[in-house]
């Protein structure tokens, strides 16, 4: 198995990234201690003729890529305007959502959508709720997302995501096994892990110490799930290789990068707001942030 960066740069002359992550709320069901998005009391800042004008300046410097995220994107009534004007100006979309919308708004949004990434953290609804506070419901509104989104939209990508941690890190092998068992086809989706990592708006306002594992940690279950699903197509992202692969744009517009320093601490790195003055942002990108590229 390999373990490396799954995008670069494609563009070398460009300053845009390839692929932006765009956080159109705040807002969330769920309550994770490691979320990259703003403050669950940050709602929509922007209307949808707002983010496709972004779009439009990202597609013309040669961005290719938009992952629609949060907080939870469903929860964003225009989502579907903006991920339709995504595909029009020819970008790939990625949906990140927690799943607990999709069963009764994918018709509205998921013909626009060419990969799917839903979290599942654990193989029981109560190891799952440990880890995404909320709502119990959340591990079966993944398996029915799934398998919702493998029955209808059979040529959309899937990709299953967990974070690995202190919490469920021994039961993490069991997931693919769980996900079968309930009618999910493995060999049409991809099952991505995550170390967890401390960085973003609430990382400064959790215990660190009860949800970190170290890279040893994480690669023992990474080597367990590929020598039980041998023929499973998964990724390990370690959090040592988050710098320069994310640049995540917040409802206010403020955009950020990842960061890891000379000791292995991650920082998140504000780089202007695009939204409001977007020449400057990606000069911003050229200053304080190629280096990372």
């Amino acid at each position: 198995m390999e373990f490396t960066h799954l995008t670069k740069r494609q563009n070398e002359e460009s300053i845009a990234p390839e692929t932006i992550d765009i956080s159109l709320t705040g807002r969330c069901q769920l309550d994770c201690a490691w979320c990259w998005g703003e403050k669950h009391t940050i709602g929509v800042n922007h209307e949808a003729d707002d983010w496709n004008n972004l779009l439009n300046n990202f597609s013309s410097e040669g961005t290719s890529h938009v992952v629609f995220t949060g907080g939870e994107p469903l929860m964003v009534p225009f989502l579907p305007d903006v991920a339709k004007h995504a595909k029009n100006i020819g970008l790939r979309t990625t949906l990140s959502t927690n799943g607990i919308l999709l069963p009764k708004r994918h018709k509205s949004i998921m013909p626009h959508i060419d990969d799917l990434g839903l979290p599942l953290d654990g193989p029981t609804s109560g190891v799952n709720k440990n880890m995404r506070k909320g709502r119990i419901d959340n591990f079966l509104k993944v398996i029915e997302s799934a398998m919702l989104v493998q029955e209808e939209y059979p040529d959309t990508s899937l990709t299953i995501r967990t974070v690995i941690a202190r919490p469920n890190i021994n039961s993490v092998p069991d997931i693919p096994e769980v996900l079968e068992r309930e009618g999910v086809d493995l060999s049409r989706l991809r099952y991505k892990m995550y170390q967890v990592e401390p960085i973003g708006p609430r990382a400064t306002e959790t215990a660190t110490d009860y949800w970190m594992v170290d890279e040893a940690e994480c690669l023992e279950v990474a080597n367990q799930i590929s020598q039980r699903y041998p023929n499973l197509q998964h990724t390990l992202q370690l959090y040592r290789n988050t710098s320069g692969r994310y640049y995540q744009i917040m409802p206010q517009g403020n955009a950020y990068g990842t960061y890891i320093d000379s000791k292995g601490t991650p920082h998140m790195v504000e780089l202007g707001n695009p939204m409001t003055d977007f020449r400057n942002a990606l000069g911003m990108i050229a200053t304080r942030y190629a280096c990372l590229y």
